[in-house]
């Protein structure tokens, strides 16, 4: 059997077993009643987050940046990469 007869039913396999399994079921009732316009951040607190992690860094400007990023990203559950960019863009 080639290879690609072999991928694609495999594939199809896979699709049954998630169509047959009682999570999707529940997904698919969890998807139709989530409302996303509640999840979307103010552009306020957005803005304090961004004034909040500048003004740290200049407190702590002794520190070594990856010391100040780690502790942010505790602080914050932020990604590193989110407080770069935060930086970056002020």
């Amino acid at each position: 059997m080639p290879l690609r007869l072999l991928m694609s039913s495999m594939k199809r396999e896979k699709h049954k077993k998630y169509e047959n399994s009682s999570n999707s079921k529940k997904t698919f009732s969890i998807k139709k009643t989530f409302n996303h316009k509640k999840m979307k951040r103010s552009k306020e607190l957005v803005e304090k987050r961004k004034d909040f992690v500048i003004e740290y860094v200049k407190r702590n400007q002794d520190k070594q940046m990856k010391v100040i990023v780690t502790e942010l990203t505790e602080m914050l559950f932020l990604s590193e990469r989110t407080i770069y960019n935060i930086l970056l863009q002020s």
